[in-house]
């Protein structure tokens, strides 16, 4: 039986990648066979496109020679694909200094920050990483990094597009959505692999620096109370208000449920989920007699600091009676049904 494929020495497999890529297979192929990250195939399409497999062989490993063998970098990739509590650190995706620390720990080699970026950027696995609150780094260089990041799975992804992968295939390799998948496509198709190198991201550039991530961070953990929203867990609306009321910045609730996820704090948000309303006839004459005797005591009573009772409240007060999450325009209902309606206070948040 022969060795596997990870215990095979690089230069075999560069060999092998350069049989594959001039025999014509797609660069997902390629990786998966040699067990090469997509960016290196990518890399080396280019060099055997140019100079043929000779310019493959005379290549030298980036950096001078590599402390960390090929069995050990196939545990490191495995580790990074593989969630951080693992390995006893906390979140859902790593940060740079946690995977300085695990590689000293389990290999006695301690990489640079910048290095330790280098080689999970070569195994495409750059989606693992978190944002760093405690890691300084210019906004420049931060930014200019994402970007060099971006630009290179654009590029791939053009390229193993024109291979014939599909676009479901190119978006699980790459963590790409298959909606963008398929704008490059079509860009690929009208003008090729340079009308998708030139793309650039319509999205808002990310504007919360290390410092507002920390102060996020810190809030997120705390009580949504002590801002004035009366739920035990945030709402992905609270949290886009909360930034736009304290760093002038508005995000979608897109990006605000990726800031939240990177942050590792996912926990501390509300899942839509758990709204559960019920049908008009599912509540009890009990249950609005109970309502009609509330609205006509004060809030103070049911222990919210306040005069008056407003449709959050109400709500606030029936989910711990009942247990259910109604919607607002129920609440209205249900004041109405009771006929309190005229006790709540109508108010913009």
């Amino acid at each position: 039986m022969g060795k596997p494929i990870d215990d095979i020495p690089l230069a075999q497999r560069r060999a092998l990648a350069a049989r594959l890529l001039l025999n014509g297979e797609g660069i997902s192929e390629v990786s998966r066979k040699a067990r090469l990250s997509l960016p290196t195939v990518s890399k080396y399409k280019e060099l055997v496109e140019r100079g043929g497999a000779d310019a493959l062989a005379r290549l030298r490993i980036h950096g001078g020679p590599s402390q960390l063998d090929d069995a050990s970098q196939s545990w490191l990739v495995s580790a990074i694909k593989h969630s951080p509590g693992l390995h006893g650190y906390p979140g859902p995706t790593w940060t740079i200094s946690q995977l300085r620390e695990l590689i000293f720990r389990r290999f006695g080699v301690q990489f640079s920050a910048s290095h330790v970026g280098y080689l999970v950027r070569g195994y495409g696995l750059a989606y693992r990483l978190t944002y760093s609150t405690s890691e300084k780094t210019s906004p420049a260089t931060s930014q200019k990094s994402q970007s060099d990041v971006y630009a290179a799975r654009r590029k791939i992804a053009a390229k193993m597009l024109l291979d014939g992968d599909s676009v479901e295939q190119v978006s699980k390799a790459l963590n790409i959505s298959v909606r963008t998948v398929k704008k490059y496509r079509s860009l690929v198709i009208a003008d090729g692999v340079q009308a998708v190198e030139q793309f650039k991201s319509s999205g808002r550039k990310a504007t919360l620096g290390p410092e507002a991530l920390e102060w996020l961070r810190a809030t997120l953990e705390g009580s949504p109370m002590a801002h004035g929203y009366e739920t035990e867990l945030w709402r992905n609306g609270d949290v886009q208000k909360l930034i736009k009321k304290k760093f002038g910045v508005s995000h979608s609730a897109g990006h605000v449920r990726t800031v939240v996820g990177k942050l590792g704090l996912g926990h501390r948000m509300r899942s839509p989920k758990q709204r559960t309303d019920k049908k008009p006839s599912a509540m009890n004459d009990e249950t609005l007699a109970w309502v009609a005797a509330t609205l006509r005591q004060s809030p103070r009573a049911h222990g919210i600091e306040s005069d008056h009772w407003t449709n959050a409240r109400l709500r606030t007060v029936l989910h711990q009676r009942t247990g259910v999450d109604y919607s607002r325009g129920y609440i209205w209902e249900i004041a109405a049904r009771a006929g309190v309606a005229d006790l709540l206070t109508r108010r913009r948040s």
